[in-house]
Parts: C-alpha cells; structure tokens; sequence
C-alpha cells in the first residue's frame, strides 16, 4: 500500500510540475556553481552540502592535476558534477542558467 502512495505521489508531482511553472520551481532545482577561475565557493559548497575532497575527486576523474585548472564546476540539476576546463574563452556563455554565476569573481 505505501508503495502504491509513493508511485501515486510521484506521477501527480511530475504531472502537476510539467503542467504549473510554480509547482515546477519548487521541486526542480536548478544547476550551481561550486568552482569559478580555479577557487572553491565556500557558500556554495556548504549549501549543496558538498566538500572539497569530493570536487577534487571529480578534477582528478576528468584528468585535472589542480584546481586552478577548472573554469567551473557546476553540480548539475541530476546531480552529476561538469567540469570546465580553463581556456582563453571565457566560460560565461554555457553557465548563463547557473546560480551563483558572478561576472565578477
């Protein structure tokens, strides 16, 4: 029976989020940003309740030696972690729908 009610909560909240933009902004989270031009952002991290261990663990899988190497690093709305690397462009134009996104680091 419980499991039925989950099932049955589940479809209504998908159903009503596709359909309701507010229903949609309260159970959908939207991607953050966790590392800007090489530095850790400490009020990000704690809010996502994440750690710097677990952000250089990601650098290193994406075959980064250091922090300062990352553009940005962004956990996404799945909960995956993207990671930018530094190039002479700026990153700017892929992060426009990141919270936390500040021109001015």
């Amino acid at each position: 029976m419980a499991f039925a009610l989950l099932i049955l909560l589940q479809f209504n909240i998908t159903w009503l989020s596709v359909r309701s933009r507010v229903v949609s902004r309260l159970v959908k989270s939207e991607p953050t940003l966790l590392v800007y031009q090489g530095r850790f952002l400490p009020a990000a991290l704690r809010a996502e309740r994440l750690t710097e261990d677990e952000i250089l663990a990601e650098l290193r899988a994406q075959g980064l030696s250091s922090v300062t190497e990352a553009a940005a690093v962004v956990l996404e709305t799945g909960g995956d972690l993207s990671v930018l690397q530094q190039t002479t462009s700026s990153p700017d134009s892929v992060l426009r729908d990141v919270r936390g996104t500040d021109p001015t680091p």
